[in-house]
């Protein structure tokens, strides 16, 4: 932070907060730089821990989809793929609806009653997906005599599971409310652990499939969940003048129905070249896409996870010192994931051969060259768009986020085809970069746009919304 900046620190010296302003601070060179190393040490830590959880669980459905691909045939691996992918679809529109919100809100404007509201989401979590399982469950039925009787099963199994396999997907957030990835990643060990174990087991009695490789994963988030639960204790009835379950309802539904309508959108900007590959080029170069688009999955989950720390954080700020603050806070995390990035890069492409040797056996070392050149660059663009939508949402503008969106599945839909069918891998990496790129100055424009329709609270101390 800056002297002259609306916060104040207190940094072994005496800030003086000055009534009517928002904050003035008083503290010496060598006490600002104490406070940023301490500032970025917590935050740090934090982080490391958001990595953890984020790396456990996604490290947990890779390893699952590395033993079913051994394990499974490919037909009935290709089931599992379909199936998922629905799922997928149903947890984004789950997050936009609770997840995204409760972050926001519980950071915010619920904070004081956390157990309150937390219980008031977990609520609504089951009234949204046991009415959905019960639909994708009927689903499976008629899909399996028309479609595949494998994908109808597997489908099936979904809808059975569905409650149980977003809950985790839910508790697991409720801690970064309070800044505790700690316990979220706690559970993310229990998720990892049994989740393998599970299917290790199914594959020895041979009865590994598709649909009980989705009932692995829903004893999986059970178990998951449970050690949430047992830590977050949340009040599932408390009096209703309190905090009204029609107060909370319209709060998400204002806040989440334009990251619902962004699901689908969003949706095409990651998945639309891995539909048209296979039309114009085969199989073969969907799977290569997938293969180098894999070698970024490191640094953008890290990113994410970081993510998930930073809207609350934003939320904190945005309270503490408006817009001025937040915009500052934005531009400093940017930069560090940046430079994360670039990093990563680096390494990326200096290693790249032994890389690829060591995850794939010498496969698809033909993309070496431009393909992962571009790839490289992909986790700079999600760096930036993980602050700026982190930033907008913070506004509780999620229309901007959406028609962000828009105007990248527009480019992916136009100049991203284009280059796809002209260069295939190479074409369709840098139209997904590109469609990020768009994406991210988007949000940009629209960040510097943006209002707050409250003034910052002057009577917080600025020490409480800092990690």
């Amino acid at each position: 932070m800056h002297a002259n900046e609306t916060s104040a620190l207190n940094a072994g010296e005496t800030a003086q907060t000055m009534p009517g302003s928002v904050y003035v601070e008083d503290v010496p060179c060598t006490g600002r730089l104490s406070v940023r190393l301490s500032w970025l040490l917590t935050w740090g830590a934090k982080g490391g821990l958001a990595v953890t959880d984020q790396a456990l669980f996604a490290g947990a459905q890779f390893a699952l989809n590395i033993m079913l691909a051994r394990w499974l045939a490919p037909a009935a691996y290709g089931a599992f793929a379909v199936a998922y992918s629905v799922f997928l679809l149903v947890s984004a529109a789950h997050s936009a609806l609770l997840v995204e919100p409760m972050m926001v809100f519980g950071s915010g404007k619920h904070l004081e009653r956390e157990k309150k509201y937390i219980g008031m989401v977990l609520r609504g979590h089951w009234m949204l997906t046991v009415p959905t399982g019960l639909i994708l469950l009927t689903v499976g039925f008629f899909v399996g005599p028309f479609y595949s009787q494998a994908v109808g099963r597997a489908l099936i199994a979904v809808g059975v599971v569905l409650p149980l396999l977003l809950l985790p997907w839910l508790t697991r957030r409720a801690f970064y409310i309070e800044l505790q990835p700690g316990r979220a990643a706690a559970g993310g060990v229990v998720f990892f652990g049994a989740l393998v174990a599970v299917v290790v087991w199914l594959h020895a009695v041979q009865i590994l499939s598709p649909a009980t490789a989705i009932l692995a994963m829903g004893v999986a988030s059970l178990l998951a969940a449970g050690l949430h639960l047992a830590w977050l204790r949340p009040q599932w009835f408390h009096d209703s003048r309190s905090l009204a379950a029609k107060e909370v309802a319209s709060e998400h539904w204002n806040y989440g129905r334009w990251v619902l309508a962004a699901v689908f959108p969003s949706w095409t900007l990651l998945n639309l070249y891995y539909l048209v590959l296979p039309a114009w080029f085969g199989l073969k170069e969907a799977g290569a896409l997938k293969a180098v688009i894999n070698l970024a999955m490191p640094a953008t989950h890290s990113l994410i996870a970081f993510g998930a720390l930073v809207l609350p954080l934003l939320v904190r700020h945005r309270d503490a010192g408006g817009l001025r603050l937040m915009r500052q806070t934005v531009r400093r995390i940017t930069a560090v994931f940046i430079a994360g990035a670039a990093l990563y890069f680096v390494f990326l492409w200096l290693f790249r051969m032994q890389i690829l040797h060591l995850l794939y056996g010498g496969k698809f070392l033909e993309y070496s060259g431009l393909p992962v050149l571009l790839v490289g660059l992909v986790p700079m663009v999600v760096a930036c768009s993980v602050t700026l939508g982190g930033a907008l949402s913070a506004c509780q503008q999620t229309d901007r986020v959406f028609w962000a969106n828009i105007a990248a599945s527009a480019f992916a839909l136009t100049l991203g085809l284009w280059l796809t069918a002209s260069w295939d891998v190479s074409g369709a990496v840098g139209g997904y970069l590109i469609s990020y790129g768009v994406l991210v100055g988007t949000l940009g424009f629209f960040l510097g746009k943006c209002h707050l329709g409250v003034e910052p609270s002057g009577d917080r101390d600025l020490d409480r919304a800092l990690p």
